[in-house]
């Protein structure tokens, strides 16, 4: 169980910067130097923050400072880079929202994002994913067409600006 009030005597949070330093030297860390180390798993990376011999993401621990509560959800970063932790870049999300906020595929073939190209029809197919589900939006010869199709989906649910980018 997190120890808010230990948490709070113990490390800084700025929101304006999004970083945290440690107010006391101790067990491995130093006083005024930014908490927490980066990490890395693929293409995915993080800061994370050791606190009371258990690891916490430094967007969680931002939620905490601000909220006054650790969150039980995925703390999603709006401008996609995961090292900002400024409080006006988080918000609440879920699988869904991380979603609509990720960026395009390394095996995408096309360059726009849930469009792709069906040889046997020899036409573009543009889809999004709804509800977990993916949607078929449709699809024309003309690649310009159903790219206009999918940003109009885009738009319609609630996709980020920054979607696929």
């Amino acid at each position: 169980m997190l120890n808010i009030v230990k948490l709070r005597n113990e490390l800084a949070y700025e929101p304006e910067t999004g970083l945290f330093k440690w107010l006391q030297s101790g067990s491995g860390r130093r006083a005024d130097l930014v908490a927490g180390c980066v990490k890395g798993k693929g293409s995915n990376i993080w800061r994370r923050i050791v606190f009371d011999q258990q690891e916490y993401t430094s967007g969680q621990l931002a939620w905490v400072f601000m909220e006054g509560v650790l969150p039980d959800f995925i703390i999603d970063h709006i401008d996609q880079d995961p090292l900002n932790d400024k409080w006006m870049n988080l918000r609440r999300g879920d699988k869904c929202i991380v979603q609509r906020n990720a960026k395009k595929s390394s095996r995408n073939k096309t360059g726009i994002t849930g469009v792709k190209w069906h040889k046997t029809s020899s036409k573009y197919h543009a889809f999004i994913g709804i509800g977990g589900k993916q949607k078929y939006l449709g699809s024309s010869a003309d690649f310009f067409e159903v790219v206009c199709i999918r940003k109009k989906a885009e738009i319609q649910y609630n996709y980020s600006p920054k979607h696929g980018l």
